[in-house]
């Protein structure tokens, strides 16, 4: 009789039991499903992350990194030189430098009224170097004053305007004749050059010589490469120096002989431009 009341109790527990483990199987079931989900989602959605990134990173490197082609154009211009300038130098010893002086400057004096009287003014002759100094001779190692040296030396310009290679050669070698034989006994070469005005054009036709260079180069490459030149990134010039003409080695010859001197037919004035160009 003791055990009747207790069967139902033991059946209500045994339901309750049965009732929680089916809400915890639930329960369980339900957070396996969550998780499963939750790496699905992790799982596709990952590589869409990674992918997002390697497609903004390309754009963004193409968009503000543009592709370039960088060339270097050179353009030449030649100019018929015009003009020849060479050093004429006077120099004098005396036991004293006043009288070296003197001495140099009567001799100085003397080769300037002749290049004058040949044509050449006074403006296109202009003293480059002036020195004095003292003379010494040495013996068992002691030094003697033996007297002073001056040397006057000037630059003197011979312009040939309106004349030919061969007459402006003809001029500079009278020019060297008359100052050698006034006194002059330094020869220091020629240079030859073209006016101001000359130059000046020769190096603006050079830098555009040069531009239009780089600009075919640059259109060659793109087409070889499949590509288009869309713009100009940067252009940059280096300094145009025109390459002067040295003549050495100036001897003059017997009285009466104009020593001889061959000018070049022609000076060269190089550009170079260094340009970037955008491709798309």
């Amino acid at each position: 009789m003791a055990l009747t009341p207790q069967l139902p109790e033991a059946r209500m527990k045994t339901k309750k039991r049965g009732g929680e483990n089916t809400n915890r199987k639930t329960a369980l079931l339900a957070l396996s499903i969550s998780i499963i989900i939750v790496l699905v989602v992790t799982q596709v959605h990952t590589p869409s992350i990674g992918q997002a990134r390697g497609t903004t990173t390309t754009t963004t490197t193409t968009t503000n990194t543009p592709g370039t082609i960088s060339v270097q154009g050179t353009g030449q211009v030649d100019v018929q030189p015009d003009r020849g300038i060479l050093t004429i130098g006077v120099s004098t010893t005396a036991t004293t430098a006043g009288t070296a002086a003197q001495n140099n400057a009567q001799t100085s004096s003397a080769v300037i009224t002749a290049l004058n009287g040949i044509g050449i003014d006074n403006s296109n002759i202009q003293t480059s170097y002036y020195y004095l100094s003292p003379q010494y001779s040495y013996s068992n190692g002691v030094s003697t004053l033996t007297g002073y040296q001056v040397t006057n030396e000037f630059r003197v310009t011979v312009v040939g305007t309106g004349q030919t290679i061969q007459q402006l050669g003809t001029t500079i070698g009278k020019v060297i004749d008359t100052a050698t034989s006034n006194g002059a006994n330094q020869i220091y070469g020629v240079e030859f050059t073209a006016s101001s005005d000359a130059l000046q054009q020769a190096r603006l036709t050079a830098v555009k010589d040069a531009a239009l260079d780089a600009s075919q180069q640059a259109h060659t490459i793109a087409s070889a490469l499949g590509v288009n030149i869309t713009g100009v990134v940067s252009v940059t010039t280096n300094p145009v120096y025109p390459q002067p003409v040295y003549f050495q080695g100036v001897t003059t010859l017997a009285v009466g002989v104009t020593t001889p001197i061959v000018p070049p037919q022609s000076l060269t004035v190089t550009a170079t431009v260094q340009a970037t160009f955008s491709i798309s």
